[in-house]
């Protein structure tokens, strides 16, 4: 009986060595389970969006024809659905606000990583982090109150005090989309130039070369593809604005009369302008579908040029 006492008294440990092990184990798979099924929701998701609007965006095109493309008008009370101004707007504010909003945003990042004191550079980023987290809205209605005016009194400076032009238009819109994604594109170019190895600017200081040099021919070749992402990003972003676009660009439905400060639209814009009126199955939902697309098209091929400048760039 002792015999058996001390057998079951030894199984009990053997029995608790297990539980432990197990418990581990079931919450580890219950965890993967759970992972897995939130990758295939945003998968899935994600996969059906871009289904419904080719197919609804496709659709829209094959009824509307060339004129989608080509058309200089655009007035869906009737009919007519010329989606060049759309996309012209869209193309001259994203790429103005590269210009006057990207580019310094960048050079200001190469000035704060290589020159400027890790005091002033630490509190620079913190203003630019909560520049970026400012809604759209908020940038768009300032620009509608204070922006709008100075760009019509220039106008008419440069253009004549009797000119047919206005503070609306593509300069407005581009100064505006220049402000919004400059913080998030010096932001990306910072980080950017982090990553360059504090070994390669000493080896270039001990070779003699100065602050400069190192700047532009060191750091800035080697984090080049980062500062391109960042550059093609802040183009994508502001390709893709909205409200803040809609309060300053004007909403005429036309190519402007003046290059920069006649009013004009932009594809979300005015997809936001005619939501309302398109009910689901007539002509202009599937039209508006299809400048989204187009919209998607130009933001995926933003996204392969990058990746394929950045394979050369690693070659």
């Amino acid at each position: 009986m002792g015999d058996g006492v001390v057998l079951a008294d030894s199984a009990h440990p053997a029995s608790d060595r297990r539980h432990p092990a197990a418990r581990p184990r079931v919450a580890e798979a219950v965890v993967r389970a759970l992972l897995v099924a939130c990758g295939l929701f945003v998968v899935g998701t994600t996969a059906a969006m871009l289904l419904f609007l080719a197919r609804t965006g496709l659709r829209g095109a094959v009824e509307v024809g060339t004129q989608l493309l080509t058309g200089d008008t655009w007035k869906p009370e009737a009919g007519v659905y010329g989606g060049l101004p759309l996309i012209a707007g869209t193309f001259a504010s994203a790429s103005g606000a590269v210009v006057l909003g990207a580019v310094p945003a960048v050079l200001a990042a190469v000035w704060l990583t290589e020159f400027s004191p890790a005091s002033i550079r630490r509190g620079y980023r913190r203003v630019m982090e909560i520049a970026s987290a400012i809604p759209s809205v908020v940038y768009g209605w300032l620009a509608l109150v204070y922006l709008v005016p100075v760009m019509e009194t220039l106008a008419h400076a440069i253009r004549g005090a009797d000119a047919p032009v206005t503070g609306e238009g593509l300069a407005a819109s581009a100064v505006l989309l220049a402000i919004m994604v400059a913080p998030t594109v010096l932001l990306l170019s910072l980080d950017a130039l982090s990553r360059v190895p504090a070994d390669l600017r000493d080896a270039s200081s001990a070779l003699g070369a100065s602050t400069w040099q190192t700047a532009f021919r060191v750091s800035v070749p080697f984090a080049w593809r980062g500062l391109l992402v960042a550059v093609f990003f802040g183009f994508a972003r502001a390709a893709g604005e909205t409200m803040a676009v809609q309060m300053v660009i004007g909403g005429a439905r036309r190519l402007p009369r003046d290059l920069l400060f006649s009013p004009t639209t932009t594809i979300s814009a005015q997809i936001v302008m005619d939501m309302q009126e398109a009910r689901p199955g007539t002509t202009q939902n599937d039209v508006l579908f299809s400048m989204a697309l187009i919209l998607l098209v130009v933001s995926v091929a933003v996204v392969l040029v990058t990746r394929m400048l950045g394979r050369r760039g690693a070659r």
